[in-house]
């Protein structure tokens, strides 16, 4: 039949209907599985950007810390050498005593050490820093808890303590 013409047997009609019923339900049924299967591309999506920004923010985490840790690295990287050379710095303070001609080539010495980072702990005349200084020996005189004698130069580098002073306080 055609479409222009009248249905003339309810039952063609129903038969007709059913059919566009029947042809609309599985369209219906196809638009739904398609919005399923969208909203699940949108879940996955959501899912891949916030694992991709997890694992961006982890590498630049990690980009830093492996920065600081070569920092570290140059940084600290002369200090056994440094270390070796203390007992020489010490040799020339006792020297010092006797010959004063040495304090030039100290003064040298500590100039270029410093370049790398060396600075020697002051101590004598100040309060006792139980961070910088060892005490290895009291005295009477003075304020409490000043430091009157250096026995032995400390030394700081970059930041941190390579050697304390050992000195002699004064206790009341």
């Amino acid at each position: 039949m055609s479409e222009n013409n009248e249905y003339i047997n309810p039952v063609e009609f129903e038969i007709a209907e059913a059919r566009k019923r029947n042809n609309m339900s599985k369209k219906d049924e196809e638009l739904e599985k398609y919005k399923a299967l969208y909203q699940e591309t949108l879940r996955d999506l959501d899912d891949y950007k916030n694992l991709y920004l997890r694992q961006r923010s982890e590498m630049e985490n990690y980009t830093k810390y492996k920065e600081r840790e070569i920092n570290n690295i140059r940084k600290n990287a002369s200090s056994e050498l440094v270390k070796n050379l203390l007992p020489f710095l010490d040799t020339l303070d006792a020297a010092m005593v006797h010959d004063e001609k040495l304090e030039p080539v100290k003064a040298q010495i500590i100039k270029i050490l410093n370049s790398y980072g060396l600075s020697e702990i002051n101590s004598k005349g100040k309060k006792f820093d139980p961070n910088l200084e060892e005490a290895i020996g009291v005295s009477d005189d003075g304020e409490d808890g000043i430091v009157l004698e250096e026995v032995q130069k400390g030394y700081i580098l970059n930041g941190e303590v390579l050697r304390t002073s050992k000195v002699i306080v004064s206790k009341r």
